[in-house]
């Protein structure tokens, strides 16, 4: 959703990110896959520009960047450790790490793991006035990166 305002080391760091958190619970579901495919075309990163994980190098580039990318990467790999339906123990710990690496405070990670929980709860009632819905959730999510 909020990709797009990541500079290209900065995503590549994200992708490499997201392969360490997906393949943290040794399982790379279907659900997280497609998201992967989802995640490098919104970047325009090919999949031959990802290095391999060096996750020093990763945290210093994020560590480099602005506090709302960093909220940014964070608060798509929260959406992509609960897109399959689980959230497994391993999953929290690596999330945990990447949060206390890339300082955002646990305030900001329960804001935005709640922020997921409330989006399916929202979708969980009605599809009606769907895009109302949308734009809602855009804004929440817009606050909590500021």
């Amino acid at each position: 959703m909020f990709l797009n305002e990541l500079n290209k080391n900065e995503g590549i760091a994200f992708m490499q990110l997201v392969r360490y958190l997906a393949n943290s619970d040794n399982t790379f579901a279907k659900e997280e896959k497609n998201l992967y495919e989802d995640y490098l075309k919104e970047l325009g990163i090919s999949e031959g520009e990802i290095k391999e994980l060096d996750l020093n190098e990763v945290y210093t580039t994020l560590n480099n960047s602005t506090q709302r990318n960093k909220n940014i990467v964070y608060f798509e790999l929260i959406g992509l450790a609960l897109i399959d339906g689980e959230y497994q123990e391993s999953e929290v710990e690596v999330l945990e790490e990447i949060g206390g690496k890339l300082d955002i405070s646990r305030s900001k990670r329960i804001a935005f793991a709640n922020y997921f929980y409330n989006f399916v709860d929202v979708y969980g009632f009605s599809v009606v006035d769907a895009e109302s819905k949308i734009n809602l959730l855009k804004e929440q999510a817009e606050k909590l990166l500021a």
